[in-house]
């Protein structure tokens, strides 16, 4: 179901953007201040709060950025946005032993990646921005442990699979039905590619094989929608877990306002049948229809 712009829903995209921004910022500030650092905890503080900034980044960048809208690049933001959801509702079941492993992972990386720089010099002696580079990541990792007792884990941070945190966490459906969905745009697998990247040539004679295909795919807000909704689930859980009363309004709810008034400026035509096309995720009533922006 394809709409086109017109300067009206233009206004209207801008607005919505804007709002949403702006609502979901105040929500992340209302949490962060409401919620008392233990600094005997300071690590528990540290990943979640980071966790719920990251969320923020990523909803953010995806309002922000209509032009991704699309099933090439929206849902590697999804995909980004569900780790951060899984991570977070699994890190709050046990916070201190938990955030502790993320830290730890994390500086073990840092440090793989520091020795990877090194081992790349092949011994000759490293220009004065090589250097200062290696010297800064040397620091960071000093300040926190030093570099000589952090151990180098390859394995996941948790110990356990994606899929095990989401069962421990409660949340396997979200696993099954965002999570490893969205995976497959990540990760280039072929039910992706082969959808999105490849048509049926046009010669009868060549069986009709499949051939390289770029298509310009038209904008669906319904992307926005998800990133809004993911958002929304980040936040309650973490006002679950650490029992905090927080005042409305909901960014989320406030998008999805917004969001059916854009719908408003649909024409007849993006109800026939087929109009949104088998490649298209589904929408379900009040949900938004896609635009098309032209080249």
């Amino acid at each position: 179901m394809v709409r086109q712009v017109t300067d009206e829903v233009y206004k209207a995209i801008e607005n919505l953007i804007e709002v949403f921004v702006e609502q979901s910022r105040s929500e992340l500030a209302q949490r962060l201040t409401k919620w008392q650092t233990d600094l005997s905890q300071a690590e528990v503080h540290e990943v979640i709060g980071a966790h719920l900034a990251r969320q923020h980044t990523l909803a953010r960048e995806l309002a922000q950025n209509p032009r991704i809208w699309h099933q090439h690049i929206a849902p590697m933001i999804l995909r980004a946005m569900a780790d951060v959801y899984i991570s977070v509702a699994w890190i709050l079941d046990d916070p201190v032993d938990r955030a502790r492993k993320f830290v730890l992972h994390g500086l073990g990386q840092a440090k793989l990646r520091l020795e990877h720089r090194k081992e790349a010099m092949n011994g000759r002696e490293p220009a004065p921005d090589e250097n200062a580079a290696i010297q800064a990541l040397e620091d960071w990792i000093d300040h926190q442990r030093f570099t000589f007792l952090t151990e180098v884990n390859v394995g996941s941070w948790s110990g356990i699979s994606t899929r095990q945190m989401a069962e421990e966490a409660g949340c396997i459906d979200f696993y099954n039905l965002v999570y490893n969905p969205f995976s497959a745009c990540t990760h280039s697998m072929w039910h992706h590619v082969a959808v999105y990247n490849l048509k049926v040539c046009s010669n009868p004679l060549h069986r009709y094989h499949r051939i390289p295909h770029d298509p310009a795919l038209p904008l669906d807000p319904h992307y926005v929608y998800l990133a809004g909704k993911y958002w929304q689930k980040t936040l309650s859980s973490f006002d679950r877990k650490v029992a905090l009363q927080v005042d409305p309004p909901s960014a989320f709810n406030r998008l999805c306002g917004d969001l059916a008034k854009l719908d408003e400026f649909a024409t007849d035509e993006d109800d026939a049948p087929g109009a949104r096309g088998d490649t298209q995720p589904a929408r379900s009533p009040g949900q938004p229809r896609s635009i098309d922006v032209g080249e």
